[in-house]
């Protein structure tokens, strides 16, 4: 009776793990980062802490994120501690596309804003597109991979469904 009871258990053991994970603040990693608590971790967009650097923070989302083939499209974040050229920027929102068999991303656009936290002054982002896309290999062991991997796991997408012809 114990290991059947055990067995019906370990599963919701198991599912309960990743939950109990989840963070609710962002990581300093280290001495001299307090600017990282400033950070706004859920935000509208429901984001994902990826990793910490001593400069920069990265963040993802599964929030709007689209499977087509082996790509999955999706939002990424970064937050820095200094102001960033060439827009005097501190926090930049990129939608991008993970090529999950070749190991790629692209650039579908990206939205530069003055403030941490993806906050303007009362005005709107400046924007910028890549009109010439290209490709960019991810080398292993970078914060690519680790934003590739991510991309990558999710799940959690609503696939597109063709509904089926009615049969008379």
């Amino acid at each position: 009776m114990k290991r059947r009871i055990a067995s019906l258990v370990a599963p919701l053991l198991a599912a309960a793990l990743p939950a109990a994970a989840q963070i609710t603040t962002v990581p300093m990693k280290g001495a001299g980062n307090e600017w990282v608590r400033e950070l706004d971790l859920r935000g509208r967009m429901d984001w994902e802490w990826i990793d910490t650097y001593p400069t920069v923070v990265y963040f993802a989302t599964r929030h709007e994120a689209k499977h087509k083939g082996d790509i999955v499209t999706m939002w990424m974040r970064i937050e820095y501690r200094h102001p960033q050229q060439p827009l005097a920027h501190r926090s930049a929102l990129s939608h991008d596309d993970w090529d999950c068999k070749n190991r790629q991303r692209s650039t579908l656009g990206v939205f530069f804003y003055k403030w941490n936290n993806l906050q303007t002054d009362r005005e709107e982002p400046e924007h910028s597109t890549n009109l010439l896309r290209s490709w960019e290999k991810i080398q292993p062991g970078t914060i690519g991979e680790a934003l590739l991997e991510f991309a990558c796991g999710i799940r959690n997408v609503t696939p597109v469904i063709k509904p089926e012809p009615v049969k008379r």
